[in-house]
C-alpha cells in the first residue's frame, strides 16, 4: 500500500506525451532473481522509472488480424475497450501495476469469465471494459495463482495462442526472447489498450496509465479512443 500511496501523490505531475519511438530497456525489471521483498523497499523514484513506457502513444490499425486469436474474440465482440495485460507471478514489477489494477477495477463491472456461458455471438450490452491476462509465468501453477481472485479473462496458459499473442505484439520478459525469436518491444509488465470494434491500439502504456492515474486511467483510454474515431 506504501508504494502506492506514493503513485498517488505524484499522480497530478504526469505529463502524457504523444510519441513514437522506442523506450529503453531496464532489464532488471523483469529478472526473476530480483526479490519481490527489495521492490516493496523501492523509492518512489526507482519504481516510477521502471515502471514500463510504450513506444507509442499514437493509434494504429491492426486491421482485424486479432481476428486469428479465437481466445480474444469474446472480449472484442463484448466489450469496448480491451486492456491485454502482460505479466507473471514470478516478475516484481508486475506486483505494482496488478495492485494498481485491482484497486481501480476490482469493484469495476468489467467483463468476465462467468459470460462466457452464453457464447460471444450472444446479443447483449457491451461492457466499457474487459482485461485479458497474457501470462509469462514458468508453470501453469504460478498461472492458476495469479489468477485467484482476479475478475479477468486470460489467455489459457497451454493454448499456443499466448506465446503467438506475445510474438504478434513483441511484449514477453527478457528470458522469453530467445524462446520466441522475437525483437522485443514491450518488456513485462505492460498493458495494451485496444478499441475492440476498430481493433486499434489506444495506447501501449496501459500499466504506467494503470499506476499513475487508477481508476481515471479508464476515462483517459476511453478520450484516445474517441479520438481516434
Amino acid at each position: 500500500r506504501g508504494f502506492i500511496d506514493s503513485f498517488e501523490k505524484q499522480r497530478d505531475n504526469v505529463v502524457n506525451e504523444e510519441f513514437i519511438g522506442t523506450y529503453s530497456h531496464q532489464e532488471q525489471r523483469d529478472n526473476p532473481s530480483n526479490d519481490e521483498q527489495k521492490i516493496m523497499g523501492t523509492s518512489n523514484n526507482q519504481i516510477q522509472r521502471q515502471v514500463p513506457r510504450s513506444f507509442s502513444r499514437v493509434s494504429r490499425p491492426i486491421s482485424h488480424e486479432l481476428d486469428r486469436f479465437p481466445t480474444l474474440s469474446f472480449a472484442l465482440q463484448k466489450s469496448e475497450l480491451v486492456a491485454l495485460y502482460f505479466a507473471a507471478q514470478w516478475c516484481p514489477m508486475s506486483t505494482p501495476v496488478t495492485i494498481s489494477l485491482d484497486m481501480a477495477f476490482s469493484h469495476f463491472d468489467l467483463l468476465d469469465s462467468s459470460e462466457m456461458q452464453n457464447g460471444p455471438s450472444t446479443i447483449g450490452e457491451k461492457k466499457t471494459l474487459s482485461v485479458v491476462y497474457v501470462s509469462s509465468d514458468k508453470n501453469l501453477e504460478q498461472y492458476q495463482s495469479y489468477l485467484e481472485n482476479k475478475n479477468w479473462l486470460a489467455v489459457p496458459y497451454d493454448s499456443v495462442e499466448r506465446t503467438d499473442i506475445q510474438k504478434y505484439f513483441s511484449t514477453c520478459a527478457r528470458i522469453e526472447i530467445e524462446s520466441l525469436g522475437i525483437d522485443r518491444k514491450h518488456e513485462i509488465p505492460t498493458i495494451i489498450v485496444i478499441d475492440a470494434a476498430k481493433q486499434l491500439i489506444v495506447t501501449t502504456e496501459g500499466a504506467k496509465d494503470v499506476v499513475d492515474m487508477g481508476e481515471r486511467a479508464l476515462k483517459h483510454w476511453e478520450e484516445l479512443q474517441y479520438s481516434f474515431r
